[in-house]
């Protein structure tokens, strides 16, 4: 087998392994059989405590989880003969890499902790130091969050040494710190903290940093330099890479400077929801009545993707069916019974694979004064089909077909460069321009020097009252609009350079690899998954009832790239005549069994058991039954794949229950 990523023997797998193979940073997990699957739904410890790892979203990496009890650890050690302040004893913390982050989530638990109950609980957020010393913000008993502008800052730390955030909360609101953690995507990733645990010097010296002792290790660890122009050339080399993929019919050429670039993809979300939010803010007056932005979720979206907008960044949700007449949506716009301020849609949808109009949604974005958000992950970030040119902006999961290597997370933003809001937006993201000033001239031109703010350096660090800081200005409540496109800015710089490297490195064929996938997929859906007796239905988007509208996005040739042509996907979702039959498919299936998709290798999950565990009714009202079986195909030959799916398609056809 030519292709790389591919895992040639799965059948040897077992229970827990990480995915890929011997990988310590895989995001995914081998779940072999059904019982296993369900077992990690229920958080049953046979099955948990032999993961390794997991999809680094719904699984804390265990070397994040030792880092942060090391850091909290060095705390209480550094002022364990002074008041600090805090109590961090029956304590567990998050680490993020931002500050803006790190106010989100102290927010976030503020709002899910029981006042009513006996503790007395605070939620400092805890500034770590590459040094080993330890910021502490405090916070206000009685008061809202106190945002204090700082100084100039001084230069930045080495790159890859930058301050990581931690925020402790009590053992018992673990549940909440993981619902923020897979939600936001906004956590470090298990790179950045196995670089902390590796390299940090303060691990391996026998006092605390504060101590004047000088008792270190003979030879403590020298860490690996990270250079500022090779990571800056990774990012401009994926920024043009995705730029080349999106500037194919029927969009208009697009930028590199159009490609905003994140950690993970739901962070990527958050970003662009973020900024949006500040847009249809900033148009308020002092004298209006408060503003609840509100968004519209258009289909089957993912479950993180709703609690992220709804829960988290407080927007009010309506939720529409693919089976919604879109005539029903525009009745209610035109009456002013629905009033949005954003729309969401996946093209094509995970898991049913279904294709919203989004030719018409644009048009009813335009006309009602509405934002227009596609997420095409699953069309394959360009490569199969552009909607770009229908839409105010894209965001994509570069996590999966775009790495391909199932080792690394990221996340993009792409604006329509003809878009109505393209100006602002990009303002927003770039510099934090006020939105009402506009970031361009009268042809929706940005200014060069614009252009030149996104790299002149790391935004400020957190904006807090950490100790020991002066502070020359106290701007009380939400920050303003400016701040915010610059906590942007530092959300999109806060992606670790080793990270970025590894992303690089596997996304230089991705185009290719995304359509030799996907022209393994078509191939089985035609040849063995539809045609088979025990096969109810098989959700694709070449012959379902959505193929014309994917059809008019599906990348073509073109006179100038004759080769260019768009295939049909590499997701394939499955519903059998029974339960058991489904059952019997997914044990027989002699491949990676586990969460994600887009992996090189073809990866098979019981996807609403993963996904929508806590929410199977509500999951069914939308067509997404429990039993549910979903293919990610990968790169392998036909003839080892063929060989494979009709084994398990037998062991279908065999179960009589």
């Amino acid at each position: 087998m030519a292709e790389k990523g591919i895992i040639e023997h799965p059948e040897l797998l077992k229970l827990g392994e990480p995915l890929p193979p011997g990988n310590p940073h895989g995001i995914s997990v081998h779940l072999p059989t059904w019982e296993d699957t369900l077992g990690w739904a229920k958080r049953d410890p046979r099955v948990v405590d032999t993961m390794k790892t997991g999809y680094p979203r719904f699984f804390i990496p265990r070397v994040v989880e030792r880092l942060a009890d090391r850091l909290l650890e060095h705390f209480t050690q550094i002022h364990s003969h002074s008041d600090s302040g805090f109590d961090l004893k029956n304590k567990h913390a998050l680490i993020v890499s931002t500050g803006h982050h790190a106010l989100m989530c102290r927010h976030f638990f503020r709002q899910k902790f029981d006042p009513a109950s006996d503790q007395k609980v605070t939620f400092p957020i805890l500034i770590a130091h590459w040094d080993g010393t330890i910021s502490a913000v405090r916070e206000h008993e009685h008061d809202l969050p106190t945002i204090k502008a700082q100084p100039p800052p001084p230069p930045p730390p080495p790159l890859g040494q930058e301050d990581i955030f931690l925020v402790p909360y009590p053992t018992n609101m673990f549940p909440f710190a993981k619902s923020f953690w897979q939600h936001t995507g906004f956590g470090i990733s298990s790179r950045r903290a196995t670089y902390w645990m590796d390299s940090a010097p303060f691990f391996f010296q026998s006092t605390p940093p504060t101590s004047t002792s000088s008792d270190h290790q003979p030879n403590p660890p020298t860490p690996t330099p990270f250079d500022e122009s090779t990571t800056t050339t990774a990012l401009s080399l994926l920024r043009t890479r995705l730029a080349k993929s999106y500037s194919s019919l029927p969009s208009a050429p697009v930028s590199p400077s159009d490609i905003f670039l994140y950690p993970t993809g739901m962070s990527s979300t958050a970003a662009l929801s973020t900024a949006i939010k500040s847009l249809v803010l900033s148009t308020s007056t002092p004298s209006d009545p408060p503003r609840i932005p509100s968004v519209a979720l258009f289909g089957f979206l993912y479950v993180d993707t709703l609690k992220l907008l709804s829960v988290l960044l407080g927007f009010h949700l309506h939720l529409f069916p693919y089976s919604t007449p879109l005539s029903s949506l525009s009745e209610s716009l035109e009456s002013g019974d629905l009033q949005i301020d954003l729309l969401v849609t996946e093209f094509p949808g995970n898991p049913l694979m279904q294709s919203p109009d989004v030719s018409c949604l644009y048009e009813m974005s335009r006309r009602h004064g509405f934002a227009l958000v596609v997420d095409d992950t699953v069309g394959g970030t360009g490569a199969n089909v552009n909607v770009l040119g229908r839409c105010d902006a894209v965001v994509s999961s570069l996590t999966k077909m775009v790495s391909g290597g199932c080792d690394v997370m990221g996340g993009c933003l792409v604006l329509n460069p003809e878009g109505g809001r393209y100006a602002m937006l990009k303002g927003m993201l770039e510099g934090g321009n006020d939105p009402m000033e506009g970031n361009g001239n009268a042809n929706g031109e940005v200014d060069e020097r614009e252009e030149k703010k996104r790299d002149s350096g790391y935004a400020d660090d957190l904006n807090g009252e950490a100790e020991g800081e002066e502070t020359k200005e106290e701007v009380k409540g939400e920050t303003t609009s400016k701040q915010e496109g610059a906590q942007r800015r530092e959300e999109e710089r806060a992606w670790f350079p080793a990270d970025i490297a590894v992303m690089e490195r596997n996304s230089r064929d991705f185009v290719h690899r995304v359509r030799k996938a996907s022209a393994n997929a078509e191939w089985l859906v035609h040849n063995l998954l539809r045609p088979h007796a025990s096969v109810q239905e098989v959700y694709y988007p070449k012959g379902s009832s959505t193929e014309d509208i994917y059809e008019q996005f599906r990348v073509k040739p073109t006179d100038e790239s004759p080769e260019e042509e768009g295939g049909y996907g590499f997701l394939v979702s499955i519903k059998f005549l029974t339960p058991a039959k489904a059952r019997a498919f997914y044990d027989a299936m002699a491949v990676a069994k586990g969460p994600s998709l887009g992996t090189n290798f073809t990866l098979c999950c019981a996807y609403t058991l993963l996904a929508h565990y806590r929410e199977l009714e509500w999951a069914a009202e939308f067509g997404v039954v429990e039993d549910l079986v979903r293919i990610s195909v990968g790169l392998e030959e036909k003839e080892w794949l063929g060989e494979r799916v009709s084994r398990a398609l037998k062991a279908a056809g065999e179960c009589d229950e």
